[in-house]
């Protein structure tokens, strides 16, 4: 409703009361367009599902490539080691100096959190995989005889279990 101003308000009436006359013009209600709002609704959606699936994408193609930044050296270090032993054909030296790039190795994973998984002498199924069951006297049953590969975890969780023969 609009109030009137075209026409003066009575002397008698004050102008705190004018009348109100309303609009001539139909009102229109503002009913809300459900299926337009369902579309757009939907569409933000898709579009977030897409962004945050390329951005998982983009994250694990960077994780990818730190990691193998961080182990480039090492292969660096074994084509060294590689030529070296073809041009000097000193074995022992050629073996020094693969103890070497193997405690790099170490090294680098320590650094990530990649840590072996300590031998323990009692087979732990979240920890170990057991490849073969053997005979010992030496040792009760359940316990670990040989560690046949070794297991990692990173951060905390397995990444490898480690591969071990089992007492009987």
């Amino acid at each position: 409703m609009i109030i009137d101003e075209t026409t003066p308000p009575p002397a008698n009436q004050d102008p705190a009361q004018q009348t109100l006359v309303e609009s001539e013009a139909p009102t229109a209600t503002a009913e809300p367009n459900y299926k337009e709002l369902y579309l757009r609704t939907n569409a933000d959606f898709q579009n977030f599902k897409k962004r945050t699936e390329r951005e998982r994408m983009d994250l694990a193609q960077s994780l990818q490539a730190d990691a193998v930044e961080r182990l480039l050296p090492i292969i660096d270090d074994l084509d060294r080691a590689i030529n070296a032993a073809k041009q000097t054909g000193n074995q022992e030296a050629w073996l020094d100096g693969f103890v070497l790039i193997l405690k790099n190795a170490k090294k680098k994973l320590t650094e990530i959190g990649v840590e072996e998984i300590s031998n323990t002498t009692t087979f732990d199924p979240m920890l170990h995989e057991a490849l073969m069951h053997v005979e010992s006297p030496e040792h009760k049953n359940g316990d670990i005889v040989q560690v046949l590969e070794p297991g990692y975890t990173l951060k905390g969780k397995v990444i490898k279990y480690a591969r071990v023969s089992v007492a009987k």
